[in-house]
């Protein structure tokens, strides 16, 4: 499993977890899914940090600052 948070002073505002489920495609690309239910292709060697930016992605940001 891998979490991505967003903080602001200190308080999470934005978080995001997915499960890796093994699932490996033709392109060398890994399912995850989010905890909101998003499937994301990701490929290893592209890192971590790609991964997190996808996993960012999902989130529906309606909310005022």
């Amino acid at each position: 499993m891998i979490t991505v948070s967003i903080l602001i002073n200190g308080k999470p505002i934005f978080t995001r977890s997915a499960i890796n489920n093994g699932n490996i495609n033709s392109k060398g690309e890994t399912k995850y899914i989010t905890d909101g239910n998003d499937p994301i292709r990701h490929k290893r060697e592209d890192g971590a940090v790609k991964l997190a930016k996808k996993m960012l992605d999902t989130i529906n940001e309606d909310m005022k600052l």
